[in-house]
């Protein structure tokens, strides 16, 4: 690849109002916090897999011009994940999960992260 080609997905950056709220959150759901920094904003780093996520809460600011439609999180398997978010006190509705016949098979459902971001967990289940 040459200089200035787009190589991946870097992170994804999220506004949040309580940062420890946040990241208890996330952490729950099975990220690992990797980095804060204290800028003129807070920062928290947290990773899954090859998912970075950056949460920022700054007082001041109101994000809502392009907005990120969602977080989608690669599960193995989507009904044992629902279960061990639920036993980490994250209730997800199982009855949301949808088939689908895209991308050789998948299944999926939505539900909210602690400041109405939309989450989507997503299995492949053509690989």
């Amino acid at each position: 690849m040459g200089k200035g080609i787009v190589k991946g997905l870097s992170h994804i950056g999220v506004f949040v109002k309580d940062m420890e709220r946040s990241i208890d959150f996330y952490k729950r759901l099975g990220f690992t916090l990797d980095n804060r920094e204290s800028i003129h904003v807070e920062l928290a780093f947290l990773s899954a897999g090859t998912c970075l996520i950056e949460l920022i809460e700054q007082k001041d600011v109101t994000r809502s011009a392009g907005v990120v439609d969602h977080i989608a999180m690669e599960v193995d398997d989507i009904d044992a994940a629902i279960a061990r978010f639920k036993e980490n006190g994250i209730a997800i509705d199982a009855d949301g999960i949808i088939s689908r016949d895209i991308l050789g098979g998948i299944r999926h459902t939505f539900f909210e992260g602690p400041d109405g971001e939309r989450l989507e967990l997503f299995e492949h289940t053509g690989r």
